[in-house]
């Protein structure tokens, strides 16, 4: 690609104010996920086991909410769309915007193409063949550092940008990349274009990335105590990978700092 765009100060800012937005309504979001999306998610995503979701690394429990919170489908809507119904926000602010904008999400298996100077990256749908452009400091800065593969990421409509959710799965070698194909491939699941194909093929995918080891070159950056412009994005660094078993003492997964069995145990 060439003659990219580059990012002005002022596109930057505005990313970087719907990122600590963002933050915060998810925040408020996972709140809202009930045991049973956790199971049943924790399920269609291998995490699952004898009623006990088991999480390799502590990241896979940001991806794991994230797709409670939008591809878990019950009435036609998900927690999300059923969340802006129950609590609508006032037209024309930010919250209203990046609601909106959530409720337009669309998972993707991403191929990079280009890194544009700034915060901007450019890539390709694999299944749909669509061209979008991804506002995003970190990942930029990932890409700009010769990072080669696949992301499976779920993606939030900017105007002409998208931004991720923060719970991305990069796929950094050819070998892994093919296998992850080839799953979503066996399953068919590419051809059905409905709203209920969409929300099972992000789950196929995600389960084949992690199947493949994928969250254990991961680690989500953001948050009080960091820098504000490094963000939400995937660094993709190597981390100790190590299994945790989710049972009624833990913390809770929805962020609360209570225990799991004060908190969502049993809604």
């Amino acid at each position: 690609m060439e003659n990219l765009p580059t990012t002005t100060a002022m596109d930057v800012q505005r990313y970087q104010q719907l990122r600590q937005l963002s933050r915060r309504l998810m925040s408020v979001l996972t709140k809202t996920i009930p045991r049973e999306a956790y199971q049943e998610i924790g399920s269609a995503l291998g995490i699952m086991r004898k009623n006990t979701i088991i999480l390799d690394t502590l990241d896979v429990s940001s991806v794991l909410m994230d797709s409670c919170l939008f591809d878990w489908i019950k009435g036609g809507k998900n927690l999300v769309e059923k969340y802006v119904e129950a609590h609508p926000p006032a037209r024309g602010t930010d919250e209203h915007f990046l609601l909106q904008a959530f409720c337009r999400a669309k998972h993707r298996l991403l191929m990079h193409r280009a890194t544009s100077p700034g915060a901007v990256t450019y890539w390709s749908d694999v299944f749909s063949g669509e061209s979008i452009a991804l506002m995003d400091i970190g990942l930029s800065q990932t890409m700009a550092r010769g990072f080669q593969g696949l992301l499976a990421a779920r993606t939030v409509p900017l105007g002409d940008c998208w931004m991720t959710t923060g719970a991305a799965l990069p796929i950094g070698d050819r070998k892994t990349a093919e296998m992850v194909l080839k799953t979503i491939e066996r399953g068919n699941l590419f051809v059905d274009r409905t709203s209920v194909g969409e929300h099972k093929l992000a789950t196929a995918i995600i389960r084949a990335c992690l199947d493949s080891g994928a969250a254990e070159h991961i680690r989500y950056a953001g948050g009080d105590d960091e820098e504000e412009e490094v963000g939400e994005a995937p660094s993709i660094t190597e981390v100790k990978s190590r299994r945790r078993h989710i049972d009624r003492n833990d913390p809770c997964l929805c962020g609360s700092g209570k225990r799991y069995r004060r908190c969502c145990m049993h809604k």
